[in-house]
C-alpha cells in the first residue's frame, strides 16, 4: 500500500530540489560567471523545467545571492569545531581548503564570483563583501585571543596578519585555477602557515 505524502513530506521534497537547484548552479556560476549564466541553463543542468526553478526562485539575481548564502553557510558550519588554539585553527583551515578544493564549482565561485562582485552593481556585491570582511574580522579576533591567552605574542598586527592571511588564500585560488591546476596550493599554504605561526607563537613553534 503506497504511504500518503503529508505536508512534511511534501515540504522534505522541496527542500530536496531547491538544494538540487542551489549544487547545479553553484557549479555553473562557478564555470562560467554569474552574467553568462542564464537560468534556463541551470534548470537544464538541475534536471527541471524552467518554470520548475521559478517555483524555488524567482529571477537570477535571487538564486545568485541563495548560493553564496549557502555556500558561506557550509563553511561557517566547518568552522564551528575548531577550539581557541591558533595553531589549530591553521590546521583546521587547511584540511578545510583541501576539502574545497576537491568539490567541483567552488573554487571557481570563490574567484570568478568574487571577482565580478568587487563591481558595486553587482547582485552579490554587499553580501561577498560584507562574508570577506567577516572572515578577516573573526581571524583577528581569534589571533588577539591568542595573545592574551599567550600562546601568541603580545606585540602583533592582528588584523595585519589576518589580512595577509585572506590575500595569500586569494591569490593561490586565482593562481591554481589560472595555472590548470598545476601545483600543490595546501603545500604552499601549509609553508606559509608555519612560517607565520613560528613567527607568532610565544613558544617559536611552527604548525
Amino acid at each position: 500500500m503506497a504511504t500518503p505524502r503529508g505536508p512534511r513530506g511534501g515540504y522534505t521534497t522541496g527542500r530536496a530540489r531547491r538544494t538540487q537547484i542551489l549544487e547545479a548552479a553553484l557549479l555553473r556560476f562557478g564555470q562560467d560567471g554569474y552574467r553568462k549564466t542564464s537560468l534556463a541553463r541551470v534548470a537544464r543542468d538541475a534536471e527541471i523545467t524552467d518554470a520548475g526553478l521559478l517555483h524555488h526562485f524567482r529571477d537570477k539575481q535571487q538564486l545568485l545571492l541563495a548560493v553564496v548564502e549557502y555556500w558561506h553557510e557550509r563553511a561557517d558550519v566547518r568552522w564551528e569545531r575548531v577550539s581557541d588554539s591558533v595553531r589549530d585553527a591553521f590546521r583546521c583551515h587547511l584540511e578545510d581548503t583541501a576539502e574545497t578544493l576537491a568539490m567541483p564549482g567552488m573554487v571557481e565561485l570563490a574567484v570568478v564570483i568574487g571577482a565580478e562582485s568587487t563591481a558595486p552593481d553587482h547582485p552579490a556585491h554587499e553580501h561577498f563583501t560584507g562574508w570577506q570582511e567577516k572572515g578577516v574580522r573573526e581571524l583577528a579576533d581569534r589571533l588577539r585571543a591568542g595573545s592574551r591567552s599567550g600562546e601568541l605574542r603580545a606585540d602583533l598586527d592582528h588584523e595585519g596578519i589576518a589580512r595577509e592571511c585572506a590575500a595569500l588564500d586569494a591569490g593561490l585560488q586565482q593562481q591554481w585555477l589560472a595555472g590548470g591546476r598545476s601545483f600543490d596550493v595546501i603545500a604552499i599554504m601549509r609553508d606559509h602557515l608555519d612560517r607565520l605561526m613560528c613567527s607568532i607563537s610565544s613558544d617559536g613553534r611552527g604548525l
